[in-house]
């Protein structure tokens, strides 16, 4: 029986390819219909190599990635990957983080980043990285979406200068500066130690 088809435009769309035969497309068919998968479309093309299967999935792009996830640990897939479109798709940020580095200008009292603390930051589509380090903090790492406006929901952990392990969560909307610098305006919360929470704001460093 084949999986029941969501109405709607699919904006994800996962490739699998298969293992040779018939039952293997048969048990990959029905896990879509037993999981109740958001499928829009499916296409299906074999050759000698196996079969390759095309799913269209009407769902947010991280529910998509969580279905690709489970796809990957069936016994009969052997490769699952989103299309190249989709894969575009996540280059979609309005601001481009990567290799930009930041210094801290303002910090709510809790907070522990500090004007001689540097964030040098990484990007790929719409995920962000940076590690940190300098002033209270003696190194750190966040981790970061960015949504298409490249507002940042990072999370990020440091140790301070007394070796305590400090994590954290952290929101931050982007400001482009006359200079085309950019000012991040942060509201954080603390996940350990005394879970304040606080605002900051951090400036990308000039050449």
């Amino acid at each position: 029986m084949a999986p029941e088809i969501a109405a709607g435009v699919a904006p994800n769309t996962i490739e699998v390819r298969l293992a040779k035969g018939i039952l293997a497309l048969n048990r990959f068919l029905m896990m879509l219909q037993n999981k109740r998968m958001p499928v829009a479309e499916v296409k299906v093309d074999g050759d000698a190599g196996g079969t390759r299967i095309t799913v269209g999935l009407d769902c947010p792009e991280e529910t998509a990635r969580r279905y690709a996830t489970l796809l990957e640990s069936l016994e009969d897939v052997e490769e699952v990957r989103f299309s190249e479109a989709a894969q575009a798709g996540r280059h979609n940020a309005s601001i481009d983080y990567d290799g930009r580095r930041f210094t801290s200008i303002e910090n709510s009292a809790t907070g522990e980043v500090g004007p001689e603390t540097v964030f040098t930051y990484h990007q790929d589509g719409d995920v962000v990285w940076a590690t940190y380090e300098g002033g209270a903090v003696r190194f750190g790492t966040l981790i970061a979406t960015a949504d298409e406006e490249g507002r940042l929901d990072a999370r990020y952990g440091h140790v301070n200068e007394s070796g305590e392990l400090m994590t954290g969560e952290c929101r931050s909307t982007p400001e482009v500066l006359p200079d085309g610098r950019i000012r991040l305006h942060e509201e954080w919360r603390w996940t350990s130690g005394d879970l304040s929470s606080g605002k900051s704001i951090v400036e990308e460093i000039g050449e």
